[in-house]
């Protein structure tokens, strides 16, 4: 009997619309001309976005993840497979609800060095948060949307 009306449950919140259940992972637009990479974790929390907006083309990657450790960044690292590089960065937010934010500028020689199942990782006061799989492909979309190449 249990086992029936569980099975009812699920069947019924699975029929339901506007029911969403939460999807861990990236997804990409490209709305009023800027490109976008989100990554959001099992609660459907935005935990790092990619953006560029041409004609600037700097990429822009915003962190979520660091929370206190943010406090007072201004350098971070960030790396694709095995090619590092060191950029400024900046802190928004406070606490809990701190954002890293690192630019790169256009065509950065860390995009040559994308192989398919790499990941992006950033460095930010000893904290490395690394990205759920995928991460350098979507900074190569996002890349190839903003510059066109």
């Amino acid at each position: 009997m249990r086992k029936l009306f569980a099975a009812c449950v699920c069947a019924a919140a699975l029929a339901v619309p506007g029911v969403s259940i939460a999807a861990e992972g990236w997804q990409y637009a490209f709305t009023d001309g800027v490109a976008t990479a989100t990554q959001r974790d099992d609660r459907d929390r935005v935990t790092a976005t990619i953006t560029c907006r041409p004609p600037e083309g700097d990429i822009i990657i915003t962190d979520y993840g660091f929370g206190r450790n943010a406090r007072r960044a201004t350098t971070a690292a960030v790396s694709i497979g095995q090619m590092t590089v060191n950029v400024p960065a900046q802190t928004t937010g406070r606490g809990r609800t701190a954002a890293v934010t690192v630019n790169l500028p256009q065509s950065p020689p860390i995009l040559a060095a994308v192989q398919p199942n790499d990941r992006v990782s950033v460095t930010v006061n000893g904290q490395t948060n690394t990205y759920l799989a995928g991460s350098a492909a979507k900074m190569k979309e996002v890349a190839w949307a903003c510059w066109g190449h």
